[in-house]
């Protein structure tokens, strides 16, 4: 039997089909994990695996464990609208909202994939700024963290993330909804 293209070989395979489908929606999320070092003028080149994903502009904020977190316009928008909503009645809410939207500035990527990173966001960041000129780029689907390569190390070391306990609640909480849409499909 000749197959005569790729839609009918994957109509004759589905499973390579929804196999392929299920890659390429995993593709679509930002991935990796990068080393690049800050210039004198505190730009940073972001991995052509990364930027081929994000826009031309970003937007950077300050995030967790002394970061920063790069995202598309888009992302922010969504991320931003859900913080807006738990309102400012909590005093750990306001500052969240200070620190995220106050903090945050949109950021030019240009030809070459550099970015200038804002002093006063770097302030936090950097553990010191003469020595502390390599940065850890990670990928987190769908944003790009930025950490000082001192304090990512240090994080390392002192294994703030127990990567076991955190895979098991993941797990844990993919196994409950896909039971839990299945029921309620069922319905």
């Amino acid at each position: 039997m000749k197959i005569q293209g790729i839609d009918e070989f994957f109509h004759l395979n589905p499973f390579i089909s929804i196999q392929l489908r299920g890659w390429r929606e995993m593709a679509n999320g930002l991935l990796g994990h990068f080393v690049r070092s800050l210039d004198d003028k505190n730009r940073i080149v972001l991995p052509p695996e990364l930027r081929s994903r994000l826009d031309a502009e970003v937007v950077v904020s300050r995030w967790y464990e002394h970061s920063l977190a790069l995202f598309t316009e888009s992302e922010y928008a969504l991320f931003a609208e859900s913080l807006h909503a738990q309102g400012s009645s909590d005093r750990n809410t306001r500052l969240a909202r200070r620190e995220i939207f106050g903090g945050a500035t949109l950021v030019g990527i240009d030809k070459q994939g550099r970015m200038s990173l804002p002093d006063r966001l770097l302030e936090g960041v950097l553990m010191r700024e003469d020595m502390d000129r390599d940065m850890v780029i990670l990928g987190d689907w769908n944003k790009v963290l930025l950490f000082s390569g001192l304090r990512f190390r240090d994080m390392e070391k002192e294994g703030q993330v127990n990567l076991d306990e955190a895979l098991s609640k993941v797990e844990a909480t993919a196994h409950e909804s896909k039971r839990a849409a299945g029921e309620e499909a069922a319905n």
